[in-house]
């Protein structure tokens, strides 16, 4: 099958999307998010479908990235049913039962001119390790590595923990451990001792504590009763001075009444005189009330007539206006009004002018002759409401002065009522305490007694509480030596622990040293399987390549073999021969042979066979001529692989080809595929 098309279309980008739907992200060359199309959109699917055959059964693969954040996700069903899901166990699914990874996927079938190139054109020493690299010899490289890796590190925990065997000091830890067991048990023996004294102190001192407890409590049972005693006369003692302190209350109580009293007979002479104040203070603020009105009456026609005057002497300014204005005419001007020369009206007009301004003045004289006798009425009534208003502020303050007396005299009247219940209370005290018999020299006696009797007691309890001191410190002295006990127990357990952790870490150094052991004989195994698979590789290539080359020159040239420095050398006529001797396109022959052989080294080492292969580019800078001849040899060759892709942008290469998909893109940048012949189902079996 033929895949042309120009350069950057997609050839290859096919056969990296089969890649890519097999083992995921892993397998592409770019990062996911430039996996998908150039200007695709957020909401776009990014999405690859793979049918195939394997071992006999169908398989479908689906993976998939959606959205702005490219969530990944994959199916996988075999003959119809569901077998995978989920893009990690997709991948995980399929190279387990692919037996490879896209590594060895990429390298077993599918080969690129510029690996071909390089097999050639390589020194020696750099094409050996390129062809065991693409073998998957580096990986018993790396598995010899993290071997003699992990003999390093056993090594060095072997003589990390040896280390702690020793103390700063250089003696074995565990004889150490033994020797300090010893010394506890010594000390042990010291401490029970000195347990066991205290013990018999403590025991001692208890029974001295029991004998004092009773003497205590024999003088604390006659204080006790001496006490009672005293309380009993104490009692009697306070009643009569009770007694007393009621008899002296009463009498002061009596004293306070007579003096209250004395005062409200004072204030109430006080209040007598000032009784008609309220009825005094009430008339005279009616009167200032009318007072007031009158002042405002007065006032408001006052300013009546001084509205008047002045309406009057605007009256005169316009009669003096006109008057003055007519004079000016004189008696030849014509009438503003009817038109005509007013003549001997004139004169008349004059008088009646003159007349009105005499009448207005005369009217203005009686208004002033009225405004300054109301203005004298105004002065008496405003001197008299001055007069009116300190006299209400007399009757106000004597009118405070009385309801001051009151309150005195109900205060006076209430502390009278109090003094008299308290009076009253006093006295029924004294006289439910009656006649009281009380013995003085009796009842200092009893005092000297209680006394005496608590002195007794208290130097006992003085006594008991010393020795209680004593038993206390024992107690102490006690504890003290049974936590040296529990210390040195407590010592011993630790200390045989720590024996029987250095018992296990010595276990585990010898389980160590063993697998180190271990270790050094998988390393030899696995240094002579690396050689042993080496050996075999040269042998291998030479005979596959050797059969594809014999093959493709149709028997012109009967072997490939590379030598022991990996050079690459061509019999002709049976005598061995360097590549450089040969021309380009055999060269080029000869390349692709060792890297068809080396797939089918890798295939049959992966436990499976990939009758699969493609091969990209592989054409160079070959003539029409050596093309054809490579294809024809391919063709021969395509029985030994089912399916086998040729890419190229070499347009007439598709006419020799079985099948043929041509890779087109448009003019933005949107490539699509166009089948020739059906070859869409891949058959990787």
């Amino acid at each position: 099958t033929g895949i042309v098309g120009l350069n950057g279309a997609g050839k290859s980008t096919i056969f990296e999307a089969i890649a890519w739907v097999l083992f995921g992200p892993v397998a592409a060359r770019t990062s996911s998010d430039q996996i998908k199309r150039e200007g695709a959109k957020d909401k776009d699917i990014c999405r690859v479908e793979l049918e195939f055959v394997f071992e006999g059964d169908n398989y479908r693969i689906i993976r998939e990235m959606a959205g702005k954040n490219l969530t990944a996700s994959a199916t996988v069903t075999i003959n119809g049913k569901l077998a995978a899901n989920g893009a990690d166990v997709v991948s995980k699914f399929i190279q387990k039962k692919l037996s490879m990874d896209f590594k060895s996927f990429y390298t077993s079938i599918f080969a690129k001119q510029k690996e071909l190139n390089a097999l050639s054109s390589m020194n020696p020493h750099e094409r050996r390790p390129l062809i065991l690299k693409m073998l998957g010899i580096n990986d018993l490289d790396d598995i010899i590595s993290e071997i003699r890796s992990d003999i390093k590190e056993s090594n060095n925990l072997i003589e990390k923990y040896e280390m702690d065997f020793f103390d700063k000091d250089g003696n074995l830890k565990i004889e150490v451990y033994k020797k300090e067991i010893e010394m506890q048990k010594e000390k042990k023996l010291q401490v029970l001792g000195l347990i066991k004294k205290v013990k018999d102190e403590i025991s001692k001192i208890q029974k001295k504590i029991e004998l004092y407890v009773k003497r205590k409590n024999e003088n604390k049972i006659r204080y006790e009763k001496k006490l009672k005693l005293k309380e009993q006369i104490d009692n009697k003692k306070v009643l009569i001075e009770n007694k007393k302190r009621l008899k002296e209350e009463i009498l002061q109580f009596e004293k306070e009444i007579r003096e209250i009293r004395k005062k409200i007979t004072e204030k109430s002479e006080q209040f007598k005189k000032l009784s008609n104040t309220k009825y005094e203070l009430n008339k005279n603020e009616e009167r200032l009330e009318e007072n007031n009105k009158l002042i405002k009456s007065q006032l408001k026609t006052i300013e009546e007539k001084k509205i008047l005057i002045n309406q009057n002497r605007k009256n005169i300014d316009e009669l003096e206006s006109k008057l003055k204005e007519i004079k000016k005419l004189g008696s030849s001007a014509i009438c503003p009004t009817c038109k005509r020369v007013l003549g001997e009206q004139f004169k008349i007009l004059m008088d009646n002018y003159n007349k009105d301004l005499k009448n207005k003045n005369l009217e203005i004289e009686k208004l002033e002759n009225e405004k300054s006798k109301l203005l004298e009425k105004y002065n008496r009534y405003d001197k008299e409401n001055i007069a009116l208003k300190r006299k209400n502020n007399f009757l106000h303050s004597e009118v405070i002065k009385l309801e001051k007396l009151e309150t005195l005299i109900n205060e006076y009247g209430s502390d009278v009522e109090k003094n008299a219940e308290m009076k009253d209370k006093k006295s029924k005290e004294l006289e439910k305490i009656g006649e009281i018999n009380f013995d003085e020299k009796k009842y200092n006696i009893i005092i000297k007694e209680v006394q005496e009797s608590y002195r007794e007691y208290q130097k006992v309890l003085e006594e008991l509480n010393k020795i209680r001191n004593e038993s206390e410190k024992l107690k102490i002295e006690f504890e003290k030596r049974e936590g040296e006990r529990k210390l040195i127990y407590q010592k011993e357990i630790t200390i045989k622990q720590q024996i029987e952790e250095l018992k296990k870490l010595s276990k585990k150094v010898d389980e160590y040293k063993k697998q180190v052991q271990s270790l050094k004989i998988l390393n030899e195994i696995m240094v002579s399987f690396r050689t042993y698979l080496i050996s075999k590789i040269r042998p291998a290539l030479s005979s596959y390549s050797s059969e594809l080359f014999y093959q493709i020159t149709e028997g012109k040239y009967s072997e490939i073999e590379l030598d022991e420095n990996y050079n690459l050398m061509i019999y002709d006529q049976g005598n061995p021969y360097s590549i450089e001797r040969f021309s380009g396109g055999e060269e080029d022959l000869a390349n692709l042979c060792i890297r068809l052989a080396i797939s089918e080294v890798i295939t049959e080492r992966a436990g499976s066979v990939f009758n699969f292969i493609i091969l990209d580019e592989i054409f160079g800078s070959q003539d029409v001529f050596r093309r054809q001849k490579i294809i024809n040899a391919l063709n021969r060759f395509s029985s030994k692989y089912r399916q086998l892709f040729l890419i190229t942008h070499i347009e007439d290469i598709k006419n020799s080809m079985e099948n043929s998909i041509s890779v087109l893109e448009n003019e933005k940048g949107i490539s699509k595929i166009k089948i020739e012949q059906d070859c869409y189902f891949f058959n990787l079996n």
